[in-house]
């Protein structure tokens, strides 16, 4: 069989057993990059694509995305979600996201519940990024094929192949750069040689401290830069020190919890009064991101 994700993606409702077996064994061999890369571009195929290089107000734009893996397994807060509100004030971002996939509370779900606007089509994204500098990208209409394959990830009882492939599948055509959030050194080298090789610029950054899919604001931050010099990755560390901050050593301070504590951590951050130790966590993100979109 030549193209495993060509079949997964053809054959998730007719054959879900089989489907289900292949998963296993690419996540029991480990992905590798050209694993990644083939179902990047069947998915890339199959997506609804947000088309703003033909839009007026935004064909020359400059549009960022901020995101993560996931799959820390802590109870943490929804920093992408405010991150990406106060980078709104200074660039036009299109977050890219979804639901949680297991029992945290995930971006889209904190988007929900807080009613904030969701972009479900194409129409809903460009008028979102013309007035508000801002869309939630809600994957999952973005992306019909992954449908079909929700309950046969949910069976397996594992990571597959597709919880790294969610925050390099934005379908917004104009994307300038993005930062990226890997809750693994394993996964950041993996997805900055696929980005590389699609000619993707990406910051991506792992959290060494607290195993976050975040810049740390804990330890040293490991980060892999892509598509940004002919085809080179530039990776290294650096820690909260180095912008100022001091380090958080218990990762209680600055943990989440259920869906009402992340909201009520969420207003407060966006309002400038939330714990110190909070505070930081969301500035170095916002510091490290606009350093490097400020490069475009």
């Amino acid at each position: 069989m030549n193209n495993i994700a060509q079949f997964v993606l053809d054959h998730a409702e007719d054959q879900p057993e089989k489907v289900g077996e292949m998963l296993t064994k690419l996540h029991e061999k480990g992905e590798t990059v050209s694993d990644i890369l083939e179902f990047v571009e069947e998915l890339q195929k199959r997506m609804i694509l947000v088309e703003t290089r033909t839009i007026d107000k935004l064909k020359d734009k400059k549009i960022f995305d901020v995101c993560g893996t996931g799959g820390s397994g802590k109870t943490r807060i929804n920093l992408s979600t405010v991150l990406a509100i106060k980078l709104s004030e200074k660039f036009t971002i299109a977050k890219h996201g979804n639901k949680a996939a297991s029992g945290r509370v995930g971006s889209f779900d904190l988007i929900e519940n807080l009613k904030l606007e969701t972009s479900t089509t194409p129409e809903s994204v460009i008028t979102n990024l013309e007035n508000n500098n801002l869309a939630f990208v809600f994957a999952p209409a973005f992306h019909p094929a992954l449908k079909p394959l929700a309950p046969i990830r949910q069976s397996l009882g594992h990571p597959t192949i597709f919880n790294y492939l969610g925050p390099i599948l934005n379908p917004v055509s104009g994307l300038t750069a993005q930062m990226t959030g890997v809750s693994s050194v394993e996964i950041g080298e993996k997805l900055a040689e696929v980005c590389t090789y699609l000619g993707r610029k990406v910051i991506f950054v792992h959290d060494t401290m607290f195993g976050l899919d975040d810049v740390s604001i804990g330890g040293a931050t490991k980060f892999w830069i892509s598509g940004m010099d002919g085809g080179n990755i530039h990776s290294g560390t650096f820690s909260p020190e180095d912008y100022g901050f001091t380090s958080v050593k218990d990762f209680s301070e600055i943990a989440g919890g259920d869906t009402k504590d992340n909201e009520a951590i969420f207003q407060a951050l966006l309002n400038g009064i939330a714990s110190k130790p909070h505070q930081d966590f969301l500035e170095i993100n916002r510091v490290v991101a606009e350093e490097f979109f400020q490069q475009f």
